[in-house]
């Protein structure tokens, strides 16, 4: 959640702070999102989150954790989901795949966050 955390900084950042050449062709276009240190560090970072949410699904399938499969994989499917949006958005500016994008966030940390909940709340009912 840390990093989906920085992800949504960094893409706020891009967002308001970076403007993408006008005109450009998709190769142009692909060639300045990696000259922004900030653009690049997003697309870095997605993948790096889409590698951990891949290795949570897998761990939490091997456990046998019902609440966590379910977290995880709708969580790898968010993460999924904001990469495919973002790859898209960067050769067509399309608004659409940017807002995408952040709904693909918000469901991601949602889930998350409900299987760190529910994990907690189970932990307590267990040790009583």
């Amino acid at each position: 959640m840390g990093a989906l955390a920085v992800q949504y900084a960094l893409g706020m950042y891009v967002n308001l702070f970076v403007s993408f050449p006008d005109n450009a062709t998709e190769g142009q276009l692909w060639d300045f999102a990696w000259s922004e240190p900030a653009l690049g560090a997003h697309i870095i970072l997605a993948t790096l989150i889409f590698i951990g949410a891949t290795v949570l699904c897998i761990r939490a399938s091997r456990r046998r954790d019902r609440r966590w499969i379910t977290a995880s994989f709708i969580g790898l499917l968010a993460v999924f989901g904001a990469g495919a949006s973002g790859a898209q958005f960067v050769p067509s500016q399309i608004d659409a795949y940017s807002y995408s994008m952040s709904i693909m966030f918000l469901i991601a940390l949602f889930s998350y966050a409900w299987g760190i909940f529910g994990s907690r709340r189970s932990d307590v009912v267990y040790q009583k």
